[in-house]
């Protein structure tokens, strides 16, 4: 039987001769691996049209085991990522983590458009040359994604007493995915300081869509901050 999957391209590894495996995101069953036959001859058009992240219907014939890839229409290619180098390498990034991160076949809706949104925004910060935006707009990605995984950090309480965060010397630990105020930091090893301005941005990832974050304004040191609590949670969730 054949198949219609819209989906959007992860990632692809290169099998026997002239074959490729992909590995598909899709509204329909979430992630999948399937296979395409002849992909890498010379004369092959398929693979103009399954392009890592591009957003494609996708057919695809199957029986039992691994489907194979019968044809694909691209819906978005987002080119204007492709022609900007800089953000070309924030969306492989940002993909390789959320394959890394996504389990097969399990259907999430608000996943496949959390990934959808985050590339037409890059693919609009592309075309308006704003690539001084994509940084913040990645790691509310990152945040949005850990909060719909079910690794929301916890920002808000004291994971230690329970008492409201307040501005001042406040800690991440990474292995209780949350923050610890400073009277119960001595309590706790492996943490990370993490700043007021920092708490105050993870709330707004949060709290609005990726579309919108585009408006944040933010500070390199407060970046930079959310990129090692960023890092570390990664190491935790792997």
């Amino acid at each position: 039987m054949e198949y219609k999957y819209t989906g959007i391209i992860l990632d692809k590894r290169d099998v026997g001769e002239t074959d490729r495996i992909y590995s598909i995101f899709t509204l329909e069953n979430g992630k999948i691996r399937v296979l395409a036959k002849g992909v890498r001859k010379a004369n092959a058009k398929l693979a103009g049209f399954l392009e890592n992240f591009t957003l494609a219907e996708i057919f695809i014939a199957k029986s039992q085991g691994m489907g194979k890839i019968t044809g694909s229409i691209v819906v978005d290619s987002f080119g204007e990522i492709r022609k900007n180098l800089s953000i070309l390498q924030d969306a492989f990034g940002a993909v390789k983590i959320f394959n890394k991160l996504t389990k097969e076949e399990n259907k999430d809706q608000i996943i496949f458009e959390l990934l959808k949104s985050y590339l037409e925004t890059l693919d609009s910060l592309a075309l308006q040359k704003k690539e001084e935006k994509t940084e913040a707009v990645f790691l509310g990605f990152l945040f949005k994604l850990f909060e719909e995984l079910g690794y929301k950090m916890e920002i808000n309480d004291c994971l230690k007493c329970g008492s409201k965060i307040k501005e001042g010397n406040n800690f991440f630990d990474p292995k209780q995915g949350g923050i610890i105020c400073e009277k119960c930091s001595s309590e706790s090893g492996g943490k990370i300081k993490v700043n007021s301005n920092s708490i105050k941005i993870i709330r707004i990832f949060f709290q609005n869509s990726i579309k919108s974050l585009v408006k944040l304004k933010t500070d390199q040191k407060d970046l930079n901050n959310l990129k090692i609590i960023i890092g570390e949670f990664l190491k935790w969730i792997a």
